[in-house]
């Protein structure tokens, strides 16, 4: 019985694990524009490419809009921008710095 339950806590493990793997590579995907370039986009795109990291990270967009957009991501998992990598956290603070910069609203 316990070595039945101590298979099953490792297949769960697995499966959490591989899709944190999953998500870890979206993820990476989304941060392929250059933070450099934020400031040639406009405020709509910066939009777009942080709306597009934090649904990649499954955080749980909070607008319809957002939500419209990126309607085909995976099911969010937590209001809570800190599950994202550090390099995520990090490259959506450049964006928004740039955004702010640039008075676009809702940053």
């Amino acid at each position: 019985m316990h070595s039945k339950r101590m298979r099953r806590s490792l297949a769960l493990c697995l499966v959490l694990l591989t899709g944190l793997a999953e998500g870890s590579t979206a993820i990476a995907q989304s941060l392929s524009t250059n933070p450099g370039r934020f400031g040639a986009m406009t405020c709509q795109q910066l939009w777009y490419v942080e709306q597009e990291v934090l649904a990649e990270g499954r955080v749980c967009l909070k607008t319809e809009r957002a939500r419209r957009a990126f309607s085909r991501a995976e099911r969010c998992i937590s209001d809570d921008e800190d599950i994202l990598p550090t390099r995520a956290r990090g490259y959506l603070e450049t964006l928004r710095e740039v955004a702010r910069g640039k008075n676009c609203r809702g940053f």
